[in-house]
């Protein structure tokens, strides 16, 4: 069912989904994330302030049916104005999430609770000390799986993101698989994707099924239902587990013909497709007083059948030729 109010692209893909970048700053370093070289965060007057993060929010809510808002960074909770931004956000008519490393999450379970902020992603690529401390340069493990622990004790919907790359972590999948039997959680399996300056490798990337196969050698398992929209293609070890395990194909096996996410970038772009290059700047038009409602159609008309339309198949890939930004420019 749609209605006039539905954000429509030109494939008829109705768009019901908000992932909001709050900061393109972070605590961590992760290589597939940032660019390897020196990093500098957008200065504060470029960025969305608490209120102008509410009022395009408020627009997408209230004008165009948005029912699912995914609050992202950058790490979202290094925002000083953080509660203000939650309390803002959670006024809203739609489910608020957010996406973290995890690491300051045990500052703001209360706030989170209280809100009925109930959704979190948390990111996790190692169960090894010495592993995660090389991916993310930070010798924080502990603290980042006991507030995993902590969120699943206080009932949290909780989705742990693994990237796989192929020669660090696919050792590691029964380890996780384990997590999806003994806890009630989502554990996604997410396929290393190519953005500017994250040393993205073809041969670094572990298909979905070569993740089953892998997991096939330790576990039997089971097909879950998945959703409509839902991302990942869901599995579990038996009707005893406790929660699931996913897989994100977005590089082998694309879900673009099911789309319903628009991104908007902590300095105020919406982007209409992660990797694409087209990007509308709602900020600008907020701050000039401008018809948002015209730009918003506008930049959903624009959005390409798949992947931004820079690339189809993984084997046609040439990162150095991809127009967009890192991903902690655009938003996790």
């Amino acid at each position: 069912m749609t209605n006039s109010t539905d954000l429509l692209d030109s494939f008829g893909r109705k768009h019901d989904y908000l992932r909001l970048s709050i900061t393109d700053s972070c605590n961590f370093r992760c290589l597939y994330c940032m660019p390897d070289e020196p990093f500098k965060s957008a200065p504060s007057i470029e960025l969305m302030n608490s209120q102008e993060i509410y009022e395009l929010a408020r627009v997408f809510v209230q004008k165009f049916n948005i029912n699912k808002i995914r609050i992202t960074g950058g790490e979202p909770l290094v925002r000083s104005d953080l509660e203000t931004i939650i309390r803002q956000m959670s006024t809203l008519n739609a489910r608020i999430g957010i996406t973290t490393n995890g690491v300051l999450l045990h500052k703001y379970f209360d706030l989170f609770e209280e809100c009925g902020v109930k959704n979190l992603n948390i990111s996790i690529d190692s169960l090894d000390r010495e592993k995660f401390k090389y991916i993310t340069k930070r010798d924080l493990f502990q603290t980042v799986w006991d507030n995993i622990k902590e969120s699943i004790k206080r009932g949290f919907n909780v989705k742990l993101n693994v990237v796989m790359m192929r020669g660090f972590n696919e050792d590691e999948i029964p380890e996780f698989i384990a997590l999806s039997h003994h806890y009630p959680i989502e554990l996604r399996f997410i396929e290393f994707m190519p953005f500017t300056g994250n040393s993205w490798e073809k041969n670094k990337v572990i298909p979905i099924s070569e993740m089953l196969s892998l997991v096939s050698k330790h576990f039997t398992y089971e097909k879950v239902k998945d959703h409509k929209n839902d991302t990942s293609r869901k599995y579990r070890i038996n009707s005893e587990s406790k929660g699931v395990f996913g897989l994100i194909s977005t590089m082998s096996n694309s879900f673009c013909a099911g789309c319903n996410r628009i991104r908007i970038t902590s300095d105020g772009k919406m982007k209409n497709c992660l990797f694409g290059a087209d990007e509308f700047d709602l900020l600008k038009s907020l701050r000039n007083n401008e018809d948002l409602k015209q730009l918003i159609q506008f930049g959903i008309l624009k959005k390409h059948k798949e992947k931004g339309g820079q690339f189809s198949k993984m084997e046609n890939i040439q990162n150095n030729e991809i127009v967009n930004r890192s991903m902690i420019k655009i938003g996790g």
